[in-house]
């Protein structure tokens, strides 16, 4: 009986070693699945075959760390980078442009109301998540032709001269408009104009609180101007896919830095707007 119990002993003994070694790794593994979910969150959506970031640092320089720290120049990317140094091709016009489901402010230019496919049909989401919380949003101006900025472009310096115009309005294939992955959005309290007070009202607060879920970044933030070379547009929002949006917004950082793009000193001395 002695034997028995010392036996019986001893196997409880080593149920109990093995069960607090099992305990302790599950605790490490427990937080280290816990230091995972936010890397997942904001590194591995799967939104867009494109939109992909392998194994990169939290805090790292995400273009760098994936193998893309190449400027992304090609036209159908939707992180092409589009500034007042880098233009699409004149003959550029995106194949899948298609017309949101949303509000739009005015509905007097039909082609102002469309955007890339995958673009509108997170726009839509956006739309309806904010509707959901009680803020309305109002698109105001989607795709642009290179012919239409060429137009604009070339009206403005008529009216206002080459170096008044460079302050208001993008040259011709330098507008992010082109790519239809971005769009002008107001409010109805703003009467759908583009005014930096977007930034403060309760819709603009909602946009940059949440646009980064749906795979959109506030483009020209607020100082920051001479990074990007733009002046602040509150209500400029640029779709890039969600993880990449992700990165940027919670990292305060702008496209031009996510590439590590360093402008030019004549960009940085002449801030421009990509509203016209």
């Amino acid at each position: 009986m002695k034997k028995l119990a010392a036996a019986v002993t001893g196997i409880l003994l080593i149920l109990l070693i093995t069960g607090l070694q099992d305990l302790s790794e599950n605790q490490v593994r427990a937080g280290n699945e816990s230091d995972e979910f936010e890397y997942e969150y904001y590194y591995n959506d799967t939104d867009n075959g494109e939109d992909v970031m392998d194994s990169i640092s939290p805090t790292g320089n995400p273009a760098a760390g994936n193998g893309a720290g190449a400027i992304n120049t090609a036209p159908d990317s939707i992180k092409v980078f589009v500034n007042k140094e880098y233009s699409l091709p004149e003959d550029y016009v995106p194949d899948n442009l298609i017309m949101p489901d949303i509000k739009f402010y005015s509905y007097d230019v039909p082609d102002k109301r469309y955007m890339r496919k995958e673009a509108a049909q997170a726009l839509e989401k956006m739309f309806d998540a904010a509707l959901d919380d009680g803020i309305t949003l109002y698109g105001v101006s989607g795709y642009r032709s290179y012919a239409r900025q060429k137009e604009i472009y070339n009206s403005n310096v008529l009216a206002r001269g080459k170096d008044e115009t460079n302050k208001v309005s993008a040259s011709p294939g330098h507008s992010e408009h082109q790519t239809g992955l971005a769009i002008d959005i107001s409010s109805y309290a703003l009467k759908g104009s583009l005014s930096e007070e977007f930034g403060t009202s309760a819709e603009g607060l909602w946009v940059a609180k949440h646009c980064a879920k749906y795979g959109f970044i506030i483009r020209y933030p607020k100082n920051r101007e001479n990074i990007t070379g733009y002046s602040y547009e509150p209500w400029h929002i640029r779709y890039v896919g969600k993880k990449t949006a992700k990165y940027i917004m919670k990292n305060g950082i702008t496209l031009e830095e996510y590439y590590g793009y360093i402008p030019s000193k004549s960009s940085k001395d002449e801030i421009i707007s990509d509203a016209q």
